[in-house]
C-alpha cells in the first residue's frame, strides 16, 4: 500500500477537450460566396433521409396487400378492438399491438392509454357490442362499432389497410 492513507481521496483533474470540427472559413463553409450570397451552412456528420410516403422504394418498402391474402376482416377487428379498447383504458401496453397500428395511431393510442393510467381503473373492462365492416376498395376495410369503455357507450370508426401481409389500422376515431 501507498504512503496515502486508505480514506483520502485522490485528486480530480478536469481538462477541457478540443472540439475536432473545422473552422468556418473560406467559401466552402458559410461565408459569403463569389456572388456575395451566403452558402449553405456545412454540415457533418449528418445524413438526408427522406421520410414522407413518396420516399418509399417502390420493391423494397411497405407493399399493399389484397383482401383475399388478409385474415377475414370483421372478426379480426373484433378481437383487435378488444385489445384497443384495453390499452386505451390503460389496462395493457400499447406495444403489444405496434406491429398492427400506423405510428401516428401509435402515438394518439399513448396518449390516451397514459392519461387512462393517470386516473386510474374504476370502471369495467372494455366491450365490444357490435361490429360493422365495409370493403371500399381491395384491401382497405372500414370498420364501425359500438363499444363500452370507461363506462360509456361509444362509437367507434376505424380504416384498416393491407400491409405486408396484415392488416394495419391507420385511422382511428373514438367518440
Amino acid at each position: 500500500m501507498s504512503g496515502r492513507a486508505a480514506s483520502s481521496p485522490g485528486v480530480l483533474h478536469l481538462t477541457p477537450v478540443a472540439t475536432h470540427e473545422p473552422t468556418a472559413d473560406g467559401t466552402d463553409w458559410s461565408s459569403p460566396g463569389a456572388d456575395g450570397h451566403a452558402t449553405a451552412p456545412y454540415v457533418q456528420g449528418s445524413l438526408a433521409v427522406d421520410f414522407r410516403a413518396e420516399a418509399y422504394d417502390s420493391y423494397f418498402g411497405p407493399q399493399a396487400t389484397g383482401t383475399q391474402d388478409l385474415p377475414e376482416a370483421q372478426a379480426w377487428a373484433r378481437r383487435t378492438l378488444r385489445a384497443l379498447l384495453e390499452i386505451c383504458a390503460g389496462n395493457r401496453p400499447v406495444e403489444q399491438l405496434s406491429r398492427w397500428l400506423a405510428p401516428e395511431v401509435r402515438e394518439r393510442v399513448a396518449r390516451r392509454s397514459q392519461l387512462a393510467r393517470r386516473r386510474g381503473g374504476r370502471f369495467g373492462p372494455p366491450l365490444v357490442r357490435a361490429v360493422l365492416a365495409c370493403h371500399p376498395a381491395d384491401g382497405v376495410c372500414e370498420i364501425s362499432a359500438v363499444v363500452v369503455l370507461e363506462g360509456r357507450v361509444r362509437a367507434l370508426a376505424m380504416r384498416i389497410s393491407g400491409v405486408d401481409g396484415r392488416w394495419v389500422i391507420t385511422a382511428l376515431e373514438l367518440g
